[in-house]
Order: structure tokens, then sequence, then C-alpha cells
């Protein structure tokens, strides 16, 4: 097996981050006219052409896209332990970037973020919203707050609570309708869902028991709670919201619970992180951290 040279590594993966060799030349302080005899190099050393590139096209090949996988995990993993020996692995230093959900990331981070960035300010902190299903593997994120344990077979998922659920709606979108007695009942209503598994006219209602299939008139489907939250509250249909989000707006009469004896199963959320990385300082302070703000709550 051939050595691979570290820094062309880098330059591949800053190239694939950035589309194209230039910028990820300036950014790595690389003179460009040895930059594309870097990426040669080592497309030789791999035995495969990694990117494609021309005048009006800079894409990985399928070789490529494996390849960056593997190279980022590696190289992620050789920062971390440079950063910690650096620092006589004791102070928490570096960027720590943290992938949530919209109305999640926010309700779960707000009260607690400020006090982690008191106890590390060496830690630079980057929070990207609006990302609940990112793929660790292949983005630069380091740990992830995730609704669910979908796709977290290969990922550590920590718990940090489990969110209460409840069916809603506008008061007057519920009175041209027929009582709502039973799942059934559901069928001429239009739903608002932010569940990733929803179908143009099913939606999948987790119970204590089991999870109900239950066709009806029609789905809206987004990611962003809040927008869901909008959408009920201007009465076009029916929502299954997190209860701290939807019982400030039943309080209000704003909003009035559907089948409210029906045990709706907890919305689990999690912290998630490659295993590979559960010994990178930033990511273990930053997880016994929250751990230890939600067992103390």
């Amino acid at each position: 097996m051939k050595d691979f040279s570290l820094s062309d590594v880098r330059l591949f993966t800053k190239a694939a981050q950035l589309g194209g060799l230039t910028p990820a030349a300036d950014v790595l302080n690389v003179p460009k006219a040895s930059a594309s005899r870097q990426l040669q190099r080592l497309e030789a050393t791999v035995g495969h052409q990694l990117l494609h590139r021309g005048a009006a096209r800079f894409a990985l090949t399928d070789e490529g896209r494996e390849f960056l996988v593997a190279a980022q995990h590696v190289l992620t993993i050789l920062d971390d332990v440079m950063l910690n020996l650096s620092s006589g692995g004791n102070a928490v230093s570096g960027r720590l970037r943290i992938a949530v959900p919209h109305y999640y990331g926010r309700a779960l981070l707000t009260s607690h973020l400020s006090g982690f960035m008191s106890a590390c300010p060496q830690l630079d902190v980057v929070v990207e919203t609006g990302k609940d299903r990112i793929d660790l593997f292949r983005d630069e994120t380091d740990v992830a707050i995730r609704r669910g344990r979908e796709g977290c077979d290969d990922l550590v998922a920590r718990h940090l609570k489990n969110e209460p659920l409840m069916l809603c709606a506008a008061p007057a979108y519920l009175a041209p309708h027929a009582p709502l007695d039973s799942l059934a009942d559901l069928a001429p209503h239009t739903f608002l869902t932010a569940d990733a598994e929803g179908r143009k006219r099913e939606i999948h209602l987790a119970t204590t028991e089991k999870t109900h299939r239950v066709r009806v008139d029609s789905v809206c489907q987004s990611d962003d709670l809040e927008l869901i939250l909008q959408l009920t509250l201007s009465g076009r249909g029916i929502a299954l919201l997190p209860a701290s989000l939807a019982m400030p707006q039943v309080e209000a009469g704003l909003l009035v619970p559907v089948l409210p004896a029906l045990a709706l199963k907890p919305q689990e959320i999690n912290l998630v992180y490659l295993p590979a990385r559960r010994n990178s300082p930033k990511i273990k302070t930053f997880v016994d951290y929250m751990l230890g703000v939600f067992r103390a709550s």
C-alpha cells in the first residue's frame, strides 16, 4: 500500500468542500501552481480519478465521493488528537459545530448554550439550525441534536429528553366539521406534520401501544415546527406538535386539543455524534455538559 501525503488529502477535502482547487489553495496557503500537481499525486496514489475538473465542471467522481468520506473522517480524528496534545489534554479549544432542527435546537440550546460557552471560553461554537437529518459522515458537523433514533444505527446517540406531543387545531378549523372521537374521524381532515415519513394522504401516529397508519384527506409536511404552528393557528388543519410549543396557544384559546385521551408516544430527543470521535475533548465536554443539565432538571 502506498503512503498518502496528508497535505494532498487535506487539499482534496478542502477542494471538494469549496468547489474548486483555487479556493482550496487560497485557504490552505498552497501555491496555485502546485495544487493541481498535489491532486494528481493523490489520484495516482489512490489509483482513481477523484474529481471531474474542467472549465464548466468541478465535481466528485464516484470514487471521489467514497474517498472523501474516509478522508474527512481521518483528518477530523487527527485534528482532534493534535489539538488535545497541543493543549496538554486540558483546555478545550478549537471549533465546535452543532447542527440542530429549528424549534428543538432553539428550545434546548437557548437556556444552556451561554453557560457552556462561559465554561469553555477558548472554544468557538457554530450552531447551524434547520439540520435535523445531517449526514455526520460527510459534513463537518461535530454533534447534532436529532428527533428520534431513526438513522442513528452507526452513530452514538445520547438521550436528552422525551418531549410530549399533542394533536391540536384552531377552533375556526374544527367548527364546520363533525366532532372527532376516534382516529378514523381524522380521514376527512388536512394534517400538518413534521414527520419525515409523511405521505401525501397518510400519517403515522405513534401511541404508547402501537403506531397507527391513518388515511387523511391531505398532508402538509415541513421540518420547521414553528411554520407548522403558524399554519395551524391560521386554520389550515390538524397538527401534531410538541406540547411545549402548542400548550401556550391552547391556554390562550387559540388552539384546541384534538383526541386528548389518545396516549401519544413522546418524541425522543438525542445528541448524536460519530463513534470514532467519542474521545474528542470538545465533543465529550459538550455532550457531558448537556447530559448533566438535563439530568439535573
